[in-house]
């Protein structure tokens, strides 16, 4: 008889469910940036004057750029605590350092990125606060897409190592798309033009291509196969919506153009997904075992 087979269920559920929590933090996240992205393209950022509360209350009326504003407070909360939850969880239930360490730098992370939002808000949204608050806030859903990838998976397994060049390409493309969301936010913004938006999109669509190609041409193993795809098909969308969005900021009122709004929000997101998915595709290329 195993007598040791009961004792190993709860470590089972327990890895069961944190795996299920990362993966619900990461796409609330997701859910997040869009909420934010949905607050500037609206111009609702100071539709609630005040901070932490919402004209003094934790419940307003949820009309106009209220709605939009108070709705991406009360979400952050709730991925906030979700966050809290899983640093815990995991400082209490994961044996390796590292994952333990990156989970409360992660809380770290969020935390600092509701306190960024709350000092646009009392500030009247001053350019370079309001950009670091939307850059933390595509960083901290890559650490939870990595943190995703890590909770309860064995590392991926194949015949050979992948070269040190498609790594260092890896880390090259990650760097342009992360270089290029911050020159996105300093424009969402108000506090750069387009040219310099375009220039960073010159550079890094042709290094994501190249990258997210090579990357499937050279390794058949599902779990870089499908990211590879993944970053060729979300890269191809997102050239469509920049150009789409480009052609609307020529409009005498964008803002009040509801194509627009749902352009440059799906623009945004887009563009974090095609972060997330080259972070995720880099990490497991230097994650990969050889059999």
């Amino acid at each position: 008889m195993n007598t040791h087979a009961p004792a190993a269920l709860p470590d089972a559920v327990s890895g069961d469910g944190r795996r299920a929590l990362a993966r619900f933090n990461a796409s609330a996240a997701m859910l997040l940036l869009v909420a934010g992205g949905m607050v500037t393209s609206t111009a609702s950022g100071l539709a609630v004057p005040d901070w932490p509360l919402s004209y003094g209350s934790w419940l307003p009326s949820m009309v106009g750029g209220i709605f939009f504003e108070h709705g991406h407070r009360m979400l952050a909360t709730l991925v906030g605590f979700t966050i809290l939850v899983m640093a815990v969880w995991t400082q209490w239930k994961e044996p390796r350092a590292g994952v333990r360490k990156l989970a409360w730098w992660t809380l770290f992370a969020v935390i600092l990125q509701g306190v960024l939002g709350g000092v646009t808000v009392l500030f009247g949204l001053p350019v370079w606060v309001s950009a670091a608050h939307a850059t933390l806030g595509q960083s901290v859903f890559c650490a939870l897409v990595v943190t995703a990838d890590l909770t309860g998976e064995p590392a991926p397994r194949a015949a050979s190592a992948p070269s040190a060049s498609l790594r260092r390409m890896g880390l090259a493309a990650v760097a342009a798309l992360w270089t290029q969301l911050v020159l996105g936010a300093v424009l969402r913004h108000g506090g750069a033009g387009i040219r310099w938006h375009l220039m960073g999109a010159a550079v890094a669509a042709p290094l994501a291509g190249w990258f997210g190609a090579r990357a499937l041409l050279e390794r058949r193993e599902p779990e870089l196969a499908r990211p590879a795809g993944a970053l060729l098909l979300l890269l191809g969308v997102q050239l469509v919506l920049g150009l789409a969005t480009a052609d609307f900021r020529t409009y005498p009122d964008p803002r009040a153009d509801y194509a627009m709004i749902g352009t440059a929000t799906t623009h945004l997101a887009v563009g974090a997904l095609l972060l997330g998915v080259a972070v995720l595709l880099t990490f497991r290329l230097f994650r990969l075992r050889e059999d």
